[in-house]
């Protein structure tokens, strides 16, 4: 029995793809020999020995020929090695993004069109050259995150996953109460219509609500979120049926997948975000790097796999692009361009076991408690009125209400963007330093000095600014060796892990290694309008101690969206009316001395 089909029809295996309509930035600065030998980058601290384990690691493993080697294939290395390992536990690692309503008084029907025609038209942009790149001042960003938006998905072969991309553009995936159609629409734009779209789409809803009452709960739409370890051993058993096998290598040549949640209609953004991201499972294909979602009031929302290979900077530009496209697109006075052809169903056959089971997995990591809150006051406006820079400001009052409620300073761990170099992502900075623990500590008492508490909290910002710059200042020691042993092979790589793992190991025993524990994490990606929340709402992190959060400082607020550890006992509630009380703190330090 053949397990995987031909990849044929596959278009690259480059995780960065090079557009040539962009230039590329330049490539990001290594560490110096002496740095990789002191093990620090690895949470070692330094010292005689750990430097002399070092060195006896680089020989043991074949390291240090791979280092004089780096400079030379940097670049090929970091476009095409997934360091992300192609993860599919999506209910924890992607996100959802609200999209601003339509002015326009659509039907479902003609949201979701003008959404597929927007998706479209960003394509078109991107491949033509005609969209601006990206930048930070005058310098070009990383564009190559961008393609992985379209045709792209994660997909299991054998034992292992891996990203896929198609070459296909003229066909995406509908779903409709947990059943599944492959729609050939053409190429938007130039062959087909939005009315076109419109109509296609309103026959399969007909179609759909004329055959059955309720959702197909024995979709396998839960299966492709759940944990890794876990769908890999469900879907090793679906992909033995032969319809099942058939259906699961079709739907891989999607260019978006569009999921009709007809049922629902969702009040406000942060209900429309929630819904999107930890309910209707059924009517999902969590491996699909983007998904469009609309609701019976033609709300919307898109869904991206962060494991796709898109961050959530690219996230956002993305998602907003399809939007202002979106609700620009004609509705009528254009001709037909082309018939749009007969929708195919896939077939799936889903023992109600597996789901059983699917839905246990995903409980471990589901909350129904509010997750987006706003603090109004706390904008751009205020940071900018008294000259503080906003993020780390920030970071200060996320430090002090965590102490309140747990009695000690926590690490947090602030997600931070490297896309100014050639096929870079992500990087993180602990930004929890020594002089915002200071701050923190002056602050908590009664009758502070407002002077003092000022002088002490600039030195609390520019201590993050500098730890933020010493992370980006080159390509961090852990990514080059996991790029190292991703690289090995066979007996190879079993050889090199085990000497990394024994050398941890003795080195954690003498007391110089303890890795540093993700215990708040926070992201805040860029901003945009058509983007009013922004995060994974509904859903506990099992890696980290305490929480995350995505965080967006707007003009006149800031707008958060947490997620809970599963063992974090505080409501998000208490969390959010901490963390406004410790924001009023620091705002009173700017408020004018009364006679």
């Amino acid at each position: 029995m053949r397990l995987n089909p031909s990849n044929h029809d596959e278009r690259t295996r480059d995780i960065y793809e090079q557009l040539p309509h962009y230039p590329k930035p330049p490539m990001v600065p290594l560490p110096d020999w002496e740095t990789m030998v002191s093990l620090q980058g690895l949470g070692v601290k330094p010292g005689a020995f750990s430097r002399a384990m070092g060195k006896t690691l680089m020989a043991l493993t074949g390291f240090k020929r791979f280092y004089n080697q780096l400079p030379e294939h940097l670049e090929d290395w970091l476009r095409k090695t997934n360091m992300r390992g192609a993860g599919l536990f999506a209910l924890i690692n992607s996100a959802s993004m609200a999209l601003t309503d339509d002015p326009r008084d659509l039907t479902p029907a003609q949201r979701a069109a003008t959404l597929i025609y927007g998706t479209y038209r960003f394509y078109d942009d991107l491949m033509s050259g005609t969209l601006e790149a990206d930048k930070y001042k005058d310098q070009v960003l990383e564009m190559g995150q961008y393609p992985n938006l379209f045709s792209t998905c994660l997909t299991i072969e054998g034992k292992k996953a891996r990203l896929f991309k198609s070459k296909r553009t003229d066909q995406i995936t509908v779903i409709i109460r947990g059943r599944y159609f492959l729609l050939n629409v053409g190429h938007p734009g130039k062959t087909t219509t939005v009315a076109d779209l419109s109509n296609a789409l309103q026959k399969l809803i007909d179609l759909v609500h004329s055959e059955q009452s309720s959702a197909n709960e024995l979709s396998p739409g839960l299966l492709t979120g759940i944990a890794h370890p876990v769908q890999l051993r469900m879907f090793g058993k679906l992909l033995q049926n032969p319809e099942n096998r058939d259906s699961f290598y079709k739907i891989r040549h999607s260019f978006v997948t569009v999921c009709l949640d007809l049922d629902d209609a969702p009040q406000t953004y942060a209900e429309a975000a929630k819904t999107t991201q930890s309910k209707n499972f059924y009517n999902r294909w969590y491996h699909a790097s983007l998904q469009i979602v609309v609701f019976g009031n033609a709300r919307a929302a898109t869904f991206l796999n962060f494991n796709t290979y898109i961050d959530g900077n690219p996230m956002m530009r993305g998602s907003a692009a399809i939007q202002r496209r979106a609700a620009a697109a004609p509705l009528e006075g254009e001709a037909s361009k082309g018939e749009i052809g007969q929708a195919q169903e896939l077939k799936w056959h889903v023992p109600p076991a597996m789901i059983e089971r699917a839905k246990q997995v995903a409980k471990t990591v589901l909350d129904d408690q509010q997750a987006t809150f706003e603090l109004p006051g706390t904008g751009t406006s205020f940071y900018t009125a008294h000259q503080l820079s906003a993020v780390p400001a920030f970071m200060t009052v996320i430090d002090a209400a965590v102490k309140e409620l747990i009695g000690r300073h926590v690490n947090i761990t602030q997600y931070l963007s490297m896309s100014k170099y050639c096929c870079m992502n992500l990087t993180n900075a602990n930004a929890t330093t020594p002089e915002v623990k200071k701050f923190v500590d002056y602050i908590a008492q009664k009758n502070f000095d407002r002077q003092t508490a000022r002088e002490l909290l600039q030195k609390a910002i520019a201590s993050q600014a500098e730890a933020y710059r010493a992370a980006r200042r080159y390509l961090p020691p852990s990514k080059i060796v996991s790029m190292f042993v991703s690289g090995r092979k066979g007996l190879a790589k079993v050889w090199v892990t085990s000497v990394l793992a024994l050398a941890m190991i003795l080195l954690k025993l003498v007391g110089l290694y303890e890795s540093e524990e993700m215990e708040v994490v926070a992201s805040h990606p860029r901003i945009e309008p058509e983007i009013p929340v922004v995060g994974r709402p509904g859903i506990r992190l099992p890696y980290v101690r305490y929480f995350g959060f995505h965080y967006q400082i707007l003009h006149d607020k800031t707008v958060l969206t947490f997620m809970p550890s599963p063992k974090w006992q505080i409501s998000n509630q208490k969390l959010a009316k901490t963390i406004e009380e410790k924001m009023n703190i620091l705002k009173s330090i700017f408020e004018e001395q009364r006679p």
